[in-house]
């Protein structure tokens, strides 16, 4: 008997290895995607490189089994984006389906947003990243890693589209905040950190997920300060500075997913970038992974790069040149049409589709889904959004704040204040920042104050606008046809308003955001509309009439155009208008849509009192907590700006509130750094606080109220006007600033931050050991804590090559460690350099450290350094 259950298992194993080899799991990922690959037709071989939206799946928001049917169809689906399962259920539905109606049974993936927290409804919202690189904090970008990965995971999602791997150097992008920091070396450890915490070297786990790190590559560098614009960098600069980041997340974090930009690098659009993809990426670094393109990047190579002559084209050169998954490109069928019909014309090798399948099924392997495909509620239910997890979005905004000025009122007492005024747009709002999903909620600053000082009676007002936007025209003024209520709205298929309409209807006011088509029958993308009828108030209404929209917007007042932004988006413009009680005007409002989603709205504003009561609470308060900043319709992705002050009438409300001769702490809660000349001279206190995450609000009054000490040092330097910039703090020995009217020096440098503590450092040490080929170099300096208050501090090490071969900056980051120093406690800080740490790319276009004299500084900040220098005898090759 046992003899033949020993044959039956034999026999099992020998039909599984022998026909279904990549069933086995037991066998390395890489063969089991071999094995599979064999079995797949070319329309299943192309069906994986397709990424759809969730919302296909669904009729009124509700999941329909007849559209999942029609979207996956018997030869499966490489993955969903944009639909985020509400319970286990629904995922669970989707997946079972997908693995039980397609032929070879092959999992689905769900790739999601996950900036700074799994981009839907309940989830942990952490402080933007650029926030989250001014705690110089590693570890704890591991355990934000770890929160989203897991609430992700337990959900559903297996790819995270993100983190954003740039390097933060032009302020002007509103991208800008979504970056860790304007250093390489930061921004790849804070980037790497996160990337391991959500699981990059153990994604097999239901807690886990594969990161998928953006824009590769060189996007965070465009030209004009304006998104997808061209990138002019040179392979030594990108080598040096911008792939870094890249390359230990895909070599040493485990990121098997990476998605190309938009824009050009040296002439080259990156989505059909044969060297970024294939050289670099893949023959250097030795990814086995997929890449996915940027929504719509692959088609920019046709419409707006005009690289491809056709989308045909398009698809063929972004694939040979290494892109794996199209990101809502084209069609769903005409991308998988076209796939097959160039193999089979022969006008592509079918190799480009093995490599770009082969990675994806690797993916799905290396993660587990054919072992463990499903999700339970159970693990929902305890994980999501959990007390520890709130903790962990606590403790990153706590340590992420930067005490900029402080002439002794901070930190406040308890209680001590009877009355304290709390002001500005920022103040009762909690703004969390782009990729934020719009039922997520956070503690504002006002709701921190009053916990932490319940004695103190806060009183507010919002007193300014970050941007004046007005209001949308109510419906009750719009009419057409004889009095009839509401607009005629009229949809054209395409961005010209030519021909006739696809679509009419009546629209009670123009005041939309359409993340997709606005109606069945009206195209995704390249559409316009117009409204049209008639203004009537019954008011006398003297302000202005403005437009908000993504794309193109016009405004005709009685057949005259009054208001013209038809050459592109706009967060509002606005021209001085009066509408006289009673009189009827005219009213035609055009608009077009290039791409992505659709923003279109009519708008008005009469002016309110809220600077003047703002003074008025101001003088009958004892001090003043102002907070301002910036929005997500200021700072975000298509939210670039050309100037870096406070915007709207902020400053404005802050210079008065000043002539009341009370003290004021201002506190910043912004994506980008802002030039704040005039309130970093004034304010009795400065604080940078950033976009700080749902739990913000009760980190940043703790902060003010001395519970937490400020241990935040900048990740990014700040100019004192656009005309300086660019202003990074490592840029080559020959950059000059010989501004006639202004001095050379940044607002703020690169790792400042001031604590409630105060350190005071030693002096450096350096010990070489050279051996056996290789080296080590150890630095070594100890900081004491000569205050009353324990503090972290934050000792950064940056290092000079002294003589090169090619040129390099006076000095690049290269170690830093953060540390907590009890009060009157010395404690020793030692860094290790290694050939990575002293490397420059040379003429000959080789990694080398060459022999002979370095610096190394060690301080505070960029500026607050202390020299030692130590020489190596040898140089080496990596």
């Amino acid at each position: 008997m046992k003899r033949l259950i020993l044959s039956i298992v034999a026999l099992a194993c020998f039909s599984c290895t022998s026909n279904e080899k990549w069933k086995d799991s037991s066998l390395a990922p890489q063969e089991r995607a071999e094995a599979l690959l064999k079995e797949m037709t070319l329309e299943e071989k192309v069906r994986q490189m397709n990424m759809t939206r969730g919302d296909k799946l669904k009729t009124d928001d509700q999941l329909d089994i007849t559209k999942i049917k029609d979207q996956i169809g018997e030869i499966g689906l490489g993955s969903i984006h944009d639909f985020y399962p509400k319970t286990a259920k629904e995922y669970n539905v989707v997946q079972k389906n997908t693995i039980e109606n397609s032929r070879l049974h092959i999992p689905v993936m769900l790739m999601e947003e996950m900036l700074h927290g799994y981009h839907t409804d309940g989830a942990t919202v952490f402080p933007m990243p650029l926030a989250m690189g001014a705690s110089w904090n590693k570890e704890l970008l591991h355990q934000v890693g770890e929160v989203i990965g897991k609430e992700a995971r337990v959900n559903g999602a297996h790819v995270a589209l993100g983190p954003t791997l740039g390097i933060a150097r032009e302020p002007r992008w509103g991208r800008v905040a979504e970056l860790y920091s304007e250093d390489t070396h930061l921004a790849t450890e804070m980037g790497y950190n996160l990337i391991v915490g959500m699981g990059g070297q153990n994604p097999s786990s239901p807690y886990s997920m594969i990161a998928g790190p953006k824009h590769f590559a060189v996007h965070s560098a465009p030209i004009t300060g304006s998104n997808a614009s061209p990138v002019l960098l040179g392979e030594r600069t990108s080598r040096t500075d911008f792939l870094p980041v890249f390359e230990k997340a895909v070599k040493e974090g485990g990121a098997l997913n990476l998605m190309s930009s938009y824009s050009e690098l040296d002439g080259v659009p990156c989505t059909g970038n044969k060297w970024l993809l294939t050289d670099v990426l893949r023959k250097e670094w030795g990814f086995n992974g997929f890449t996915v393109s940027d929504l719509g990047a692959m088609r920019f190579l046709w419409n707006v790069h005009h690289y491809a002559e056709s989308p045909r084209d398009a698809i063929k050169k972004a694939t040979e040149a290494g892109l794996d998954m199209q990101f809502y490109d084209f069609p769903d069928s005409m991308y998988q049409a076209t796939l097959v019909d160039l193999v089979k014309t022969g006008d592509m090798d079918v190799r480009h589709i093995d490599r770009a399948v082969k990675g994806i099924l690797y993916t799905k392997f290396v993660l587990g889904l054919f072992e463990e495909p499903y999700v339970t509620q159970e693990r929902i239910d305890k994980h999501y959004h959990s007390k520890a997890n709130q903790k962990v979005a606590y403790d990153i905004a706590a340590e992420s704040i930067v005490l900029l000025e402080n002439d002794g009122i901070l930190p406040l007492k308890k209680n001590q204040h009877k009355k304290i005024a709390v002001l500005g747009p920022l103040a009762a709002e909690a703004e969390l920042g782009g990729y934020t999903h719009a039922s997520a909620e956070g503690v504002s600053i006002l709701e921190g104050l009053k916990k932490a000082s319940p004695k103190t009676t806060f009183t507010y007002e919002k007193a300014a606008n970050i941007v004046e936007r007005g209001t949308a025209i109510q419906a009750k003024y719009l009419f057409h046809d004889n009095g009839k209520k509401g607009l005629k709205a009229s949809f054209f298929n395409n961005m010209e308003l030519k021909g006739d309409p696809v679509l009419e209807m009546i629209h009670d006011k123009i005041d939309f955001e359409w993340p997709w088509n606005p109606y069945p029958g009206v195209e995704d993308d390249f559409f316009s509309a117009r409204w049209e009828g008639y203004i009537k108030t019954d008011v006398d209404v003297k302000g202005w009439l403005g437009t908000t929209s993504d794309d193109g917007s016009r405004i005709y007042i009685n057949d005259e155009l009054v208001l013209d932004a038809w050459n592109g988006s706009t967060p509002i413009k606005k021209v001085p208008f009066t509408f006289k009680k009673g009189k009827k005007y005219k009213l035609k409002y055009d608009y077009y849509d290039n791409q992505w989603h659709a923003t279109a709205s009519l708008r008005w504003s009469k002016k309110d009192n809220g600077i003047q009561n703002a003074i008025r609470l101001a003088k009958e308060a004892e001090l003043s907590i102002i907070v301002v900043g910036e929005n997500t319709k200021t700072v975000n992705e298509n939210r670039d700006v050309a100037h870096l002050g406070l915007s709207g009438d902020q400053l404005e409300m802050i210079k008065a509130v000043a002539k009341v001769g009370k003290p004021y702490v201002v506190v910043l809660q912004n994506g980008r750094p802002l030039s704040t000349n005039w309130v970093s001279e004034h304010a009795n206190a400065l604080v940078e606080a950033w976009f700080a995450g749902e739990q913000g609000g009760y980190a940043i009054a703790d902060m003010l109220y001395g519970e937490v000490n400020p241990s935040g040092k900048m990740p990014i330097s700040v100019a004192k006007s656009v005309g300086q910039l660019p202003v990074y703090y490592n840029q080559k020995p020959t950059t000059i600033y010989r501004y006639v009217d202004q001095d050379d020096k940044c607002l703020y440098n690169f790792g400042y931050g001031l604590s409630y503590s105060t350190f005071e450092y030693g002096k450096p040490k350096v010990q070489v050991k050279e051996s056996n080929g290789d080296f080590t170099v150890s630095v070594s300096i100890d900081v004491t804590n000569t205050s009353k208050v324990a503090g972290k501090e934050t000792v950064q090490l940056y290092v000079r090559d002294m003589i090169s071969s090619v040129t390099v900056p006076p000095l690049s980051l290269k170690s830093f460690d953060k540390k907590l120093i009890k009060a009157g406690e010395t404690i020793n800080y030692t860094f290790e350099l290694d050939k990575d740490d002293l490397k420059l790319w040379n003429q000959e276009k080789q990694w080398v450290v060459e022999a002979g004299q370095f610096k190394a500084m060690v301080g505070p900040s960029s500026t607050e350094l202390q020299s030692i220098e130590f020489e190596l005898n040898k140089s080496y090759k990596l």
